[in-house]
Protein backbone atom coordinates (compact mmCIF):
# COMPACT_ATOMS: atom_id res chain seq x y z
CA UNK A 1 0.00 0.00 0.00
CA UNK A 2 1.28 3.44 -0.89
CA UNK A 3 1.15 6.23 1.65
CA UNK A 4 -0.56 9.55 1.16
CA UNK A 5 1.77 12.15 -0.44
CA UNK A 6 4.22 9.48 -1.61
CA UNK A 7 5.38 9.34 -5.22
CA UNK A 8 4.91 6.44 -7.62
CA UNK A 9 5.76 5.76 -11.25
CA UNK A 10 2.85 5.05 -13.57
CA UNK A 11 4.07 3.85 -17.00
CA UNK A 12 3.34 6.31 -19.82
CA UNK A 13 2.19 8.92 -17.28
CA UNK A 14 5.44 9.30 -15.35
CA UNK A 15 5.72 10.45 -11.77
CA UNK A 16 2.46 10.65 -9.85
CA UNK A 17 1.76 11.76 -6.32
CA UNK A 18 -0.69 9.80 -4.19
CA UNK A 19 -3.06 12.58 -3.12
CA UNK A 20 -5.79 10.40 -1.70
CA UNK A 21 -7.49 7.07 -1.33
CA UNK A 22 -11.18 6.92 -2.17
CA UNK A 23 -13.97 4.41 -2.48
CA UNK A 24 -15.64 4.54 -5.87
CA UNK A 25 -18.63 2.68 -7.20
CA UNK A 26 -17.71 0.40 -10.08
CA UNK A 27 -20.42 -1.93 -11.45
CA UNK A 28 -22.52 -1.40 -8.31
CA UNK A 29 -19.76 -2.31 -5.85
CA UNK A 30 -17.34 -0.16 -3.90
CA UNK A 31 -13.72 -0.28 -5.04
CA UNK A 32 -10.84 1.28 -3.11
CA UNK A 33 -8.76 3.51 -5.41
CA UNK A 34 -5.59 5.53 -5.21
CA UNK A 35 -6.09 9.09 -6.37
CA UNK A 36 -2.96 9.98 -8.35
CA UNK A 37 -1.91 13.41 -9.50
CA UNK A 38 0.37 12.98 -12.51
CA UNK A 39 3.11 15.58 -12.61
CA UNK A 40 3.95 15.79 -16.31
CA UNK A 41 0.48 15.07 -17.70
CA UNK A 42 -1.39 17.54 -15.47
CA UNK A 43 -4.18 15.04 -14.80
CA UNK A 44 -5.65 13.16 -11.87
CA UNK A 45 -6.29 9.43 -12.11
CA UNK A 46 -8.10 6.91 -9.93
CA UNK A 47 -6.51 3.47 -9.87
CA UNK A 48 -8.05 0.50 -8.01
CA UNK A 49 -5.62 -0.49 -5.25
CA UNK A 50 -6.00 -4.17 -6.19
CA UNK A 51 -4.85 -3.48 -9.80
CA UNK A 52 -1.61 -1.61 -9.09
CA UNK A 53 0.61 -4.52 -10.21
CA UNK A 54 -1.46 -5.07 -13.33
CA UNK A 55 -0.95 -1.40 -14.28
CA UNK A 56 2.79 -1.75 -13.46
CA UNK A 57 2.71 1.10 -10.96
CA UNK A 58 5.81 1.04 -8.79
CA UNK A 59 7.49 3.04 -6.07
CA UNK A 60 10.17 5.62 -6.83
CA UNK A 61 13.76 4.35 -6.93
CA UNK A 62 15.98 4.81 -3.88
CA UNK A 63 18.84 7.30 -3.58
CA UNK A 64 21.40 4.50 -4.11
CA UNK A 65 19.53 3.19 -7.14
CA UNK A 66 19.40 6.72 -8.59
CA UNK A 67 23.19 6.99 -8.38
CA UNK A 68 23.55 3.58 -10.09
CA UNK A 69 21.13 4.56 -12.83
CA UNK A 70 23.03 7.79 -13.49
CA UNK A 71 26.09 5.62 -14.08
CA UNK A 72 24.09 3.28 -16.33
CA UNK A 73 22.90 6.30 -18.32
CA UNK A 74 26.53 6.96 -19.35
CA UNK A 75 27.10 3.51 -20.81
CA UNK A 76 27.08 2.80 -24.52
CA UNK A 77 23.61 2.14 -25.91
CA UNK A 78 22.83 -1.22 -27.50
CA UNK A 79 22.85 -1.44 -31.27
CA UNK A 80 20.22 0.90 -32.67
CA UNK A 81 17.56 -0.44 -35.02
CA UNK A 82 17.64 1.32 -38.41
CA UNK A 83 13.97 0.77 -39.26
CA UNK A 84 12.22 3.66 -37.53
CA UNK A 85 8.86 1.86 -37.19
CA UNK A 86 10.44 -1.13 -35.47
CA UNK A 87 12.57 1.18 -33.34
CA UNK A 88 9.54 3.26 -32.35
CA UNK A 89 7.46 0.19 -31.43
CA UNK A 90 10.30 -1.34 -29.39
CA UNK A 91 10.92 1.92 -27.54
CA UNK A 92 7.22 2.50 -26.88
CA UNK A 93 6.95 -1.00 -25.37
CA UNK A 94 9.95 -0.28 -23.16
CA UNK A 95 8.33 2.92 -21.88
CA UNK A 96 5.09 1.06 -21.20
CA UNK A 97 7.00 -1.40 -19.01
CA UNK A 98 7.59 1.29 -16.39
CA UNK A 99 11.07 -0.09 -15.69
CA UNK A 100 13.62 2.71 -15.32
CA UNK A 101 16.30 0.56 -17.02
CA UNK A 102 14.08 0.33 -20.09
CA UNK A 103 13.39 4.07 -19.92
CA UNK A 104 17.13 4.76 -19.77
CA UNK A 105 17.64 2.46 -22.76
CA UNK A 106 15.04 4.44 -24.73
CA UNK A 107 16.62 7.79 -23.83
CA UNK A 108 20.17 6.61 -24.64
CA UNK A 109 19.33 5.01 -27.96
CA UNK A 110 17.13 7.86 -29.21
CA UNK A 111 19.58 10.52 -28.05
CA UNK A 112 22.39 8.71 -29.86
CA UNK A 113 20.25 8.08 -32.95
CA UNK A 114 19.46 11.80 -33.12
CA UNK A 115 23.20 12.50 -33.21
CA UNK A 116 23.49 10.24 -36.26
CA UNK A 117 20.27 11.18 -38.03
CA UNK A 118 17.41 13.45 -37.00
CA UNK A 119 14.52 11.70 -35.26
CA UNK A 120 10.97 11.72 -36.58
CA UNK A 121 8.46 13.89 -34.70
CA UNK A 122 6.94 10.84 -32.97
CA UNK A 123 10.36 9.59 -31.87
CA UNK A 124 11.26 13.05 -30.57
CA UNK A 125 8.13 12.96 -28.38
CA UNK A 126 9.07 9.48 -27.17
CA UNK A 127 12.60 10.67 -26.34
CA UNK A 128 11.28 13.74 -24.51
CA UNK A 129 8.91 11.56 -22.50
CA UNK A 130 11.72 9.14 -21.52
CA UNK A 131 14.06 12.03 -20.68
CA UNK A 132 11.40 13.73 -18.54
CA UNK A 133 10.57 10.49 -16.71
CA UNK A 134 14.25 9.95 -15.87
CA UNK A 135 14.84 13.54 -14.73
CA UNK A 136 11.70 13.63 -12.59
CA UNK A 137 12.30 10.29 -10.89
CA UNK A 138 15.97 10.89 -10.18
CA UNK A 139 15.33 14.43 -8.89
CA UNK A 140 12.76 13.07 -6.42
CA UNK A 141 14.99 10.13 -5.40
CA UNK A 142 18.01 12.38 -4.83
CA UNK A 143 15.91 15.29 -3.50
CA UNK A 144 17.59 17.66 -5.94
CA UNK A 145 16.34 20.41 -8.23
CA UNK A 146 15.16 19.24 -11.68
CA UNK A 147 17.42 21.77 -13.44
CA UNK A 148 20.48 20.28 -11.74
CA UNK A 149 19.39 16.74 -12.65
CA UNK A 150 18.70 17.81 -16.26
CA UNK A 151 22.33 18.94 -16.55
CA UNK A 152 23.58 15.65 -15.08
CA UNK A 153 21.33 13.52 -17.32
CA UNK A 154 22.22 15.53 -20.44
CA UNK A 155 25.95 15.15 -19.73
CA UNK A 156 25.51 11.41 -19.15
CA UNK A 157 23.68 11.03 -22.47
CA UNK A 158 26.47 12.92 -24.26
CA UNK A 159 29.03 10.51 -22.77
CA UNK A 160 26.91 7.54 -23.85
CA UNK A 161 26.60 8.83 -27.42
CA UNK A 162 30.36 9.37 -27.65
CA UNK A 163 30.98 5.75 -26.62
CA UNK A 164 28.64 4.59 -29.37
CA UNK A 165 30.40 6.77 -31.96
CA UNK A 166 33.82 5.59 -30.80
CA UNK A 167 32.76 1.97 -31.19
CA UNK A 168 31.33 2.69 -34.63
CA UNK A 169 34.47 4.52 -35.76
CA UNK A 170 36.72 1.79 -34.32
CA UNK A 171 34.65 -0.79 -36.14
CA UNK A 172 35.00 1.17 -39.36
CA UNK A 173 38.79 1.37 -38.89
CA UNK A 174 38.96 -2.36 -38.20
CA UNK A 175 36.80 -3.09 -41.23
CA UNK A 176 39.01 -0.86 -43.38
CA UNK A 177 42.10 -2.65 -42.08
CA UNK A 178 40.50 -6.00 -42.84
CA UNK A 179 39.72 -4.91 -46.42
CA UNK A 180 43.32 -3.68 -46.88
CA UNK A 181 44.67 -6.99 -45.56
CA UNK A 182 42.45 -9.00 -47.91
CA UNK A 183 43.51 -6.88 -50.90
CA UNK A 184 47.16 -7.30 -50.02
CA UNK A 185 46.75 -11.09 -49.68
CA UNK A 186 44.92 -11.18 -53.00
CA UNK A 187 47.76 -9.22 -54.71
CA UNK A 188 50.37 -11.51 -53.14
CA UNK A 189 48.62 -14.62 -54.41
CA UNK A 190 48.28 -13.13 -57.91
CA UNK A 191 52.06 -12.56 -58.13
Amino acid sequence: MYKLNSYVVYPMYGICKVIGISNNKVNSRLVECYVLECDGENITLKVPTNRVKEYRIRKIISKNEAANFLTLLQTKPHDIENNWKLRYNENEEKLKSGDIKDTIDVARSLFTRNKIKELSASEKRLYEKAYTFIVNEISIALKKDKDEIEDIVSNALEKSAKKFKNKSSNKTSAEKESVKTRRKKKKDTEK
